[in-house]
């Protein structure tokens, strides 16, 4: 069921990822810039935006409902890793030849920043489904940097890396929200937090795009068709299948329900990526999943969200 106004919310997304993709190729942007917006976004923009929809959010001071969308984050990618397992070996991969790499690129979902724009566009005025983002990415990197790493075979859980801007934001904002500490922050603090916070959605899916671009090489080639349509299927196809029965049959809040939907229309994740290459792994095949999956799912996503939301009977702007 293809939803026109999920399509409508998703192209402006694509547009400032297009704009990155065009500046990077066109050289306008060097490559050496983006580990400065990179750190920029991590370090202030993201916890800045992560604070400002956390700590004030009543939708997050029931316990039960951030500890199932923590729960869920994980959880979804466990399952994504076993879909993808299994598609990877139905394409004809193996240990050693890219099946790991497959695997974990085509089981992570991008939960952040394609996400919240959808979401805000979808259910504008709900700060509930906007806020549960950042939980649900929390349970994502728990899943990412534990199995994750184990997946490639890596030998280490590096807990360290869990130690980042965004997820200490979110432990600290869950704990201003629970404890009411948020609302003793100073309004023009607040505000000032409000306005960076705002910056990081836009640069980071410009960012998304010029790494993408940045990706797009002769060696992104070899063997290509086999990685991208099985990406495509796992990562697209089956494992929003997954998400969506849980999001209809577990018991959870509405919130959680529509943040679910929109998630599952999501394509792959870059992080994979670098793994792959800090690991050992096929960068190439992670680059595959992602910008197959990153294409199709202009198209794709609008499917999925649109009979997501029909089939759960959520109210949103279809």
């Amino acid at each position: 069921m293809f939803s026109t106004a999920v399509l409508v919310a998703i192209i402006p997304v694509f547009l400032v990822m297009g704009m990155g993709f065009l500046f990077r190729m066109r050289r306008w942007m060097p490559e050496s810039l983006e580990p400065g917006f990179m750190g920029l976004i991590l370090n202030l923009l993201a916890p800045c935006l992560i604070f400002t929809n956390v700590a004030r959010n009543p939708a997050l001071s029931i316990p039960g409902t951030a500890g199932w969308t923590i729960f869920l984050g994980a959880a979804f990618i466990l399952a994504g890793f076993a879909v993808s397992y299994l598609v990877g070996r139905l394409i004809g991969l193996s240990r050693g030849h890219g099946l790991r790499t497959f695997t974990v690129s085509a089981g992570v979902h991008n939960y952040g920043f394609v996400a919240l724009p959808v979401i805000a566009a979808l259910f504008p005025g709900e700060s509930g489904p906007f806020g549960l983002v950042f939980l649900h990415g929390l349970g994502v990197e728990l899943a990412m940097w534990t199995v994750g790493l184990l997946i490639f075979g890596s030998g280490q859980s590096p807990w360290r890396m869990l130690i980042n801007g965004p997820c200490l934001a979110v432990l600290f904002s869950l704990l201003a929200n629970f404890t009411g500490l948020g609302f003793h922050v100073p309004g023009v603090v607040f505000k000032a937090l409000e306005m960076l916070g705002q910056c990081s959605i836009p640069m980071s899916l410009f960012i998304i795009g010029a790494t993408i671009a940045g990706l797009c090489d002769r060696d992104i080639l070899h063997e290509a068709w086999r990685s991208s349509i099985g990406g495509c299927i796992a990562r697209l196809g089956l494992i929003p299948l997954v998400m969506l029965a849980a999001a209809k049959w577990l018991p959870l809040s509405m919130d959680l329900r529509k943040l679910i939907v929109v998630e599952a229309g999501m394509p792959a994740a870059l992080m994979p990526i670098m793994l792959a290459r800090i690991y050992g792994g096929r960068a190439a095949t992670a680059a595959q999943v992602v910008i197959a999956t990153t294409v199709v799912g202009l198209l794709s996503s609008p499917v999925v969200i649109g009979f997501g939301l029909k089939w759960l009977g959520i109210a949103g702007k279809l």
